[in-house]
């Protein structure tokens, strides 16, 4: 995982995309680092597709019933990504977030 700076981490909560609900905002700051190039091409394609340390993400829906897969807002793009998918994204989300 890509380190966050220290003085981010002491207003912010950290965990992954998948844990965020529709309408909530967070930064990126890291992608799983796993072995394997499967894990390898998708941390790659997630990097091409904008989810970069820094990156303002949205959650912009979420499918009925499951909740899976959800559309992120990444700048003025949105994708859809499965639950496990985003779960390889580490997120900050400050208490006082607006978006």
């Amino acid at each position: 995982m890509s380190q966050p700076p220290s003085t981010f981490l002491k207003t912010a909560a950290i965990s992954n995309l998948a844990q965020l609900r529709k309408g909530d905002s967070a930064t990126v700051i890291g992608l799983a680092d796993d072995e394997g190039s499967a894990a390898t091409f998708m941390k790659n394609r997630l990097q091409e597709l904008g989810f970069t340390p820094g990156e303002r993400i949205h959650v912009h829906a979420e499918a009925f019933p499951c909740k899976d897969p959800m559309a992120i807002r990444v700048g003025n793009s949105i994708f859809a990504l499965r639950r496990r998918e985003a779960a390889r994204i580490y997120i900050a989300q400050n208490d006082n977030e607006s978006d």
